[in-house]
């Protein structure tokens, strides 16, 4: 078994998903940690868009334009005055 101690954290409405990747031969392999619970994200980069997909997948929900800009502020990718 592989531990991985590395990571990239974002915020998700409130909640923190973590990404874990590494760049192997064929491509990365990404993994979210949403609640204790793994998803595999594939050849995705750790990147917000990777966290907000995954946590969409997991919660079965999609965001709105104001819950995306939300989450960018959270994330300090925009300010909250813009």
């Amino acid at each position: 078994m592989i531990v991985y101690h590395k990571c990239v954290t974002f915020k998700v409405m409130g909640e923190e998903i973590y990404l874990y990747s590494e760049e192997l031969q064929h491509g990365r392999n990404t993994v979210a940690e949403i609640d204790d619970i793994y998803h595999h994200m594939g050849n995705e980069p750790p990147t917000v868009s990777t966290a907000i997909f995954a946590w969409q997948e997991a919660k079965g929900k999609e965001l709105t334009t104001e819950e995306l800009r939300q989450v960018m502020v959270d994330n300090n990718l925009i300010s909250s005055g813009v």
